[in-house]
């Protein structure tokens, strides 16, 4: 019987023991009795302060700026080099503290340990008693040294640049010193009455050079050249004398150069604009209890109906969660699946079940295999604000690969969307009223006028509705003196950008590039050809008053403005077939679409279907490029007061730099194509003389021309004295039989 109870014990003990929980009651155990031993090993060698003054920091700043979840991607190399230095630093100056006390008191481990004491005092010897300004000096530059290597770790282009012009700065100075020392000395040993004869020399022959230049130029009168001035100056006794030269030079030279020296660089400096100001919105976690009843909710609908389904996995945007819907085997049989339609004819059903009418399938998820997505709306929507999608990791890290940086929102990963309308190269937008569309085109603005400078882009902003951007009327990056409302105003200003187009063409032809990269590049210590964006808030109000004239100006741009520079960004809430035309939609392979009313006005903008299902506020479908896979983005908020908050911050420069302007015809009505002497004149001659009036209603309709070209017409009719002057309501009276 004993041994019986013997081996029970036996057994119970080996079992213990064979667990896993045995060997961590064991590690608790010892690390309790061994916890005073390394917390006096700890305290005697490296101190408690700077340990918790280093993790409090830490924390601190992982929790302000990023969540638990991305705080891993905070931690990176540099990160944890720069908290080690940080500590470093902190030893050094609380040792030192240490140190001089010690000599006096006992020493305190507490505070910094033997370490901190080791790297204070290393390798020169000082105490309270002997310290002097050398050794405080050297104890100072210690405590910076830690800093510096970390400003050198995050900006080493800026330290290498900061090295670079400090040295060239000096090297200057000190030619400079020794050339005044030279001419000092030179000076010191002529005679001062010798060098006033060779001045006076001098402004005698500058004297006669002028006159017989001028005296030539009058008898020979050559209209083909020009004369270009240049000041010498002359120095005599510390008064100045001003030497004018007459030059001549060929006038094609002069007009080529001209053009060319519009983009000379100048050295201005721009402010650095801040977001420190802009809007945080408080951000609500999608709940796990939400997740698993809509995921109960979709089987259980799809089962109901006879559509075997599972959901492999979800991705919760701001807005709208998907999930990954992997159809099942069909009656069992692991040959056949259940087919995609079969799926997509619930829809009507899995709506009504979740009590959401707003359901959008995606029939294939890229870079999935046998999985489908369906997007279903979040019950409480967080706001995705400018400033989280402007100062994202992604933006900062690439900042200089983005020539025009425009914040699109927040995908359906969480990650915040930035793209570069450089590549696009331009975009089409389009959404019906209260969709986010005039808020997306702000954000566009708002995004270039933090991150790029007047020097980097300039903006030519088309307003019909004279409200949406007449906030940014007074920044630097304007390519006009205002905001653009009137319509035969936008008409000018966009005959004129195909104007500055071909110059630019020109200009490119003439340096021997291809494009505006490798004009700046092969010109980067001279000139600098800065991009042009054109922003139409409202394309259909634009299209009704002058639809010929607008398409043919906006399609020309669009097919040539990328190697310019010049890029476009048109949206419209009216995407009909006569607005936006099949030229326009041939030019604009990038585009954006809000919620619409309709499947047609989705395939219209889109050539396909989806956007209607859009749940508005920012909700959109972008379409670039470079992806045939549309992407479900949450657009920015941006609200008047962070507009504001970033034009305020240029007011000041607005009138301070005169920056070149775009050059518009003095024609109000028509481009510089359309002057006297138009195409059609001798068809709308030929009008005139079919009936005895003539109005401009019917060579609109005739022709098939735009209102202002119309009118150009008849007023040139009226010139010439085949028409009579105009009266109001009537057609005019023909003149000529």
């Amino acid at each position: 019987m004993e041994n019986n109870n013997t081996n029970l014990w036996q057994d119970k003990i080996i079992g213990f023991i064979e667990k896993r929980n045995f060997f961590l009651y064991l590690l608790l155990f010892s690390m309790i009795l061994t916890a005073p031993i390394l917390i006096n090993q700890v305290r005697q060698n490296f101190g408690i302060a700077p340990i918790l003054i280093s993790f409090f920091l830490t924390s601190l700043i992982v929790y302000l700026r990023y969540s638990i979840i991305n705080s891993i991607e905070f931690l990176s190399y540099k990160s944890i080099i720069s908290i080690l230095l940080v500590n470093f630093s902190i030893f050094i100056s609380f040792g030192s503290i240490n140190y001089v006390s010690s000599s006096r008191f006992s020493f305190d481990y507490s505070i910094s340990g033997k370490s901190g004491e080791f790297l204070a005092k290393w390798p020169s010897y000082w105490s309270s008693y002997s310290a002097n300004f050398l050794n405080y000096f050297d104890l100072f530059i210690r405590i910076f040294i830690p800093i510096i290597l970390i400003f050198l770790i995050y900006k080493p282009e800026l330290f290498k640049n900061s090295i670079f012009y400090l040295t060239k700065n000096l090297s200057k100075i000190i030619i400079n010193m020794i050339k005044n020392i030279k001419i000092r000395k030179n000076s010191s040993s002529t005679n001062q009455f010798t060098k006033s004869n060779e001045i006076q020399e001098k402004l005698q022959e500058a004297k006669s050079i002028i006159k017989n230049q001028t005296s030539d130029l009058k008898d020979t009168r050559q209209l083909e050249n020009k004369e270009k001035i240049i000041k010498e100056k002359i120095f005599e006794n510390g008064k100045e004398f001003e030497l004018n030269k007459t030059i001549s030079f060929d006038v094609d030279e002069g007009k080529d150069d001209k053009q060319i020296d519009k983009f000379k660089i100048q050295n201005f400096r721009w402010p650095r604009i801040t977001t420190a100001n802009l809007m945080v919105s408080e951000k609500k976690e999608l709940s796990k209890n939400e997740i698993e009843d809509t995921k109960k909710i979709i089987i259980n609908t799809l089962s109901a109906h006879g559509v075997n389904t599972s959901i492999e996995k979800h991705t919760s945007g701001p807005s709208v969660t998907m999930y990954q819907l992997k159809p099942g085997w069909l009656d069992g049989n692991e040959k056949k699946r259940v087919k995609v339609e079969q799926v997509l004819r619930r829809e009507k059903d899995l709506a009504l079940a979740l009590g959401s009418p707003n359901i959008r399938f995606e029939a294939v998820i890229d870079g999935l295999q046998n999985t489908m997505g369906i997007e279903i709306p979040n019950l409480s929507p967080n706001t995705v604000d400018f400033k989280e999608v402007l100062e994202n990791q992604k933006l900062n890290k690439n900042s200089d690969k983005y020539n025009l940086p425009a914040p699109l929102g927040q995908g359906m990963d969480g990650i915040p969307k930035v793209i570069d309308l450089s590549k696009m190269p331009h975009l089409l937008v389009a959404g019906s009223t209260g969709s986010g569309k005039s808020v997306f085109i702000n954000s566009i603005i708002a995004g270039l006028i933090a991150t790029k400078k007047p020097d980097d882009v300039r903006m030519i902003l088309i307003d019909p509705k004279r409200v949406e951007l007449t906030p940014y009327a007074k920044i630097p990056h304007l390519y006009t003196e205002d905001v653009i409302v009137d319509t035969d105003k936008a008409v000018s200003v966009l005959a004129a950008t195909v104007e500055e187009m071909m110059t630019r063409f020109k200009i490119l032809e003439k340096v021997g590039v291809k494009n505006i990269s490798d004009f700046n590049n092969k010109m980067k210590n001279s000139h600098k050809m800065w991009n042009v964006l054109v922003v139409i808030d409202e394309l259909a109000d634009l299209m009704l008053q002058a639809g010929s004239e607008i398409e043919r100006l906006i399609v020309r741009l669009a097919q040539l403005g990328r190697a310019t520079g010049i890029h476009l960004v048109v949206a419209t809430q009216r995407p009909s077939v006569d607005v936006v035309t099949g030229l326009i939609k041939a030019n604009f392979p990038s585009r954006v679409s809000f919620a619409v009313m309709s499947q047609i006005d989705s395939r219209t903008v889109l050539d396909s279907v989806g956007a209607e299902k859009l749940i508005g506020k920012g909700d959109m479908l972008f379409s670039p490029i470079d992806n045939a896979q549309m992407s479900r983005v949450q657009g920015v908020f941006l609200t008047e007061n962070d507009i504001e908050n970033l034009t305020n911050q240029w007011d000041p420069y607005f009138e301070k730099y005169s920056l070149e302007m775009l050059e518009i015809p003095e024609e109000d009505n028509v481009s510089s194509t359309q002057i006297s002497g138009d195409t059609l004149y001798d068809q709308a001659l030929d009008l005139s003389s079919q009936s005895n009036t003539l109005s401009t209603s019917l060579l609109q309709r005739r022709l098939r021309i735009g209102y202002p070209r119309a009118a150009r017409l008849m007023d040139e009719l009226e010139e010439n004295g085949i028409v009579g002057p105009g009266e109001a309501g009537k057609p005019r009276k023909v003149l000529i039989g």
